[in-house]
């Protein structure tokens, strides 16, 4: 709905529904694969929606991480929960989630968690960062998290960092230089691909 907004907006209708008809594409291509992996096979995933001044928040079910968790083949440990839902490290504990997905809402990075420089929170025995499982969510033409023109990417982006094994085919690098030539029209620089699927270390982007 939103870039159908946007295609209205700005008169590029076509554009639009082009960038929406691959986006439903690239689901169901992903699903293809991981709709095959029994539950018991697939990765706990925690959102780290927000983290600061000592308060977690997270993504439970009825919001955008719920989606893409599902999307790319994951259980989302925080489903039973509602929204953007505040939750501590008790919690966390309990879950014991195998990858840990971090917003640029927040400035923290896997580096952060890995080193447990965040306040008094103690992350050492978590599945996820014992296994050095913690990823930053990419910044692109928007944030990847809410709905964009960039979803697709989005989308494949979750699949290969969920499954890697699964998805040895997708070279991100090459897909966001193709991706951003055809929809945008812009040759993209090899440090450019890494700003977006690398946030730059404690940036907390604003518009």
């Amino acid at each position: 709905d939103w870039i159908q907004l946007l295609g209205d907006i700005y008169g590029e209708q076509d554009t639009a529904n082009e960038i929406i008809a691959e986006g439903r594409s690239v689901a169901e291509e992903i699903k293809s694969v991981t709709s095959t992996i029994a539950d018991e096979d697939k990765p706990k995933v925690l959102i780290l929606f927000n983290y600061a001044d000592g308060v977690i928040k997270t993504s439970g079910s009825n919001f955008f991480g719920q989606y893409w968790i599902e999307t790319a083949g994951g259980i989302n440990v925080a489903e039973e929960l509602s929204g953007n839902a505040e939750i501590n490290m008790e919690q966390i504990y309990e879950w014991n989630p195998d990858k840990i997905f971090i917003l640029t809402f927040s400035d923290k990075t896997p580096a952060d968690i890995y080193n447990n420089t965040v306040g008094e929170d103690d992350w050492s025995g978590i599945t996820a960062v014992k296994e050095e499982q913690v990823f930053k969510y990419p910044f692109g033409m928007h944030r990847w998290w809410p709905p964009c023109t960039d979803t697709p990417l989005a989308m494949w982006w979750s699949a290969k960092t969920a499954y890697p094994e699964l998805f040895t085919d997708v070279d991100m690098d090459a897909m966001v230089k193709e991706y951003y030539q055809k929809w945008y029209g812009m040759e993209l620089t090899d440090e450019d691909v890494a700003n977006i699927l690398t946030t730059p270390a404690q940036t907390y982007r604003h518009y």
